[in-house]
């Protein structure tokens, strides 16, 4: 069965100001509805001016998808009946969006994009006692409301869950890379996902937070859809709410068709034109984009391409302290740094559930840490161990290594060898029998008992000397 996807996809654009009053957009210290004004509420004979800063950004995300940019745009008025908007229309571009057409290369798949266009947020509504479908009441906090949104439409290109969660992956790091967006942020970015299976009708699932909620809620659907085929009845043609609790959709509400939202061009604001001369500038301005930087870190740095590719689309925040680490800090060896950042830092980030950014983790004390490492203070295995305990403190590894050396008895490697020997004469008769995993053993035996801070191949090369001469 052939299944048909298309996103929408909403980011807040990180400006300062909404898109058409100089009411704040950072509202995480502010109380709820604090920052309003009569604009973004729309009260009568409130004049809206639209955010030139909003515009710039747009151009630039324009530019990064490859679409092709309006030289003159309108801003139109999309009418409906929801507490989300005070003013009951939502000032939107329908006719003349931004921008049309354009791509986004994903692996293998081109994604060919629809239109870009702008709009304002609307105020977010919390559902007390329930969701959306059975709450007792909502709240309304209007502080959202007028941010600027630009909403990237793809034609339906994706085929499975998993391309779309890709392609939203590589999105959210053009975006970030380009500084238009702050990921931290609650409801930066929010998909409306688009699914018909052979044909039928497209079934919208509005609102959804979180690149792994997206695959979540298209699987379902796709399941959903294809067992009403199999029961030969249709899909009808509606917006549906997913549930993350239950990695479920639910019917909200008939699909409403372009008529029926009455667009008309906003009265209040004037048409824009853009000369190729601004375009350019803001173009020429924009900073590296994702590909480019993979392409340049690896040739920079000695880097093969699946480390750059990690460090660049994992976190921009990621890439930024890997640069840090061999550019301000000159580390040697850069491939050494890309391989602890992936392997074991990126790990523990993972395990206190943060990242690169709200970590105590800099690259001054990383730095330290690989030196320990490289100078043969620490091993391996011993570092593997201590990056847990630096990521969860940011104290310094070497103050670290030396508190946790003189907590530990000194040690005595050719007793700790000679007691495990002796007490495991059957590995040692095995290992002399050929059996090599009868010597990892001894080995793992004698690292348990060094709290892991002896050097293995050292291990290794007594447990050797021991049996040897024992014979």
């Amino acid at each position: 069965m052939e299944v048909m996807i298309g996103l929408e996809v909403h980011c807040q654009l990180a400006t300062r100001s909404k898109l058409f009053c100089s009411d704040s957009t950072d509202s995480r210290e502010s109380a709820p509805n604090e920052n309003t004004c009569p604009i973004c509420l729309g009260f009568p004979g409130s004049k809206p001016v639209v955010n030139r800063k909003a515009i710039d950004y747009g151009i630039m995300v324009a530019t990064a998808l490859n679409s092709n940019i309006a030289r003159r745009m309108y801003f139109s008025r999309k009418s409906y009946f929801y507490p989300d908007m005070a003013k009951n229309f939502q000032v939107t571009q329908y006719e003349i969006p931004l921008a049309l057409g354009g791509y986004v290369e994903v692996g293998d798949l081109k994604v060919r994009i629809r239109r870009v266009h702008m709009e304002e947020d609307p105020a977010k509504l919390s559902y007390v006692g329930g969701d959306i479908t059975n709450s007792k009441y909502v709240l309304i906090d209007y502080n959202r409301a007028g941010a600027p949104l630009l909403e990237i439409v793809t034609e339906p290109d994706f085929k499975t869950p998993q391309q779309a969660r890709a392609f939203l992956e590589k999105l959210s790091s053009m975006l970030e890379h380009i500084g238009i967006y702050d990921p931290s942020r609650e409801a930066s970015l929010r998909v409306d996902s688009n699914v018909s299976i052979e044909g039928g009708n497209r079934v919208e699932v509005k609102n959804i937070t979180g690149f792994a909620n997206v695959e979540k809620a298209l699987g379902y659907e796709i399941v959903r859809q294809r067992g009403l085929l199999r029961m030969n009845m249709k899909a009808v043609m509606e917006t549906r709410h997913f549930d993350a609790a239950t990695r479920t959709t639910k019917s909200l509400r008939k699909k409403e068709a372009e008529a029926d939202y009455g667009y008309i061009f906003d009265p209040d604001l004037p048409s824009i034109t853009l000369s190729e001369a601004s375009i350019k500038k803001v173009a020429d301005a924009m900073p590296e984009l994702p590909d480019q930087r993979v392409a340049r870190i690896s040739g920079s740095y000695g880097l093969d391409e699946y480390q750059a590719k990690v460090l660049v689309y994992t976190d921009k925040n990621l890439a930024d302290f890997f640069e840090e680490c061999c550019t301000r800090y000159a580390y040697k060896d850069p491939p050494h740094a890309a391989n602890w950042i992936i392997n074991y830092l990126l790990k523990s980030l993972n395990w206190n559930m943060t990242a690169i950014k709200g970590s105590k983790v800099r690259a001054g004390t990383f730095i330290e840490f690989l030196g320990l490492i490289d100078s043969g203070t620490i091993t391996e295995r011993y570092a593997k161990e201590l990056i847990k305990e630096y990521v969860d403190t940011g104290i310094s590894p070497t103050e670290l290594a030396e508190r946790n050396i003189r907590s530990t008895p000194k040690i005595n490697l050719e007793e700790i060898v000679s007691a495990i020997i002796s007490s495991n004469r059957q590995a040692v008769e095995e290992f002399k029998g050929g059996n090599a995993r009868a010597l990892q053993f001894m080995i793992g035996q004698v690292l348990a008992k060094t709290n892991k801070q002896a050097d293995p191949n050292a291990i290794k090369e007594l447990i050797l000397k021991m049996i040897s001469e024992a014979k």
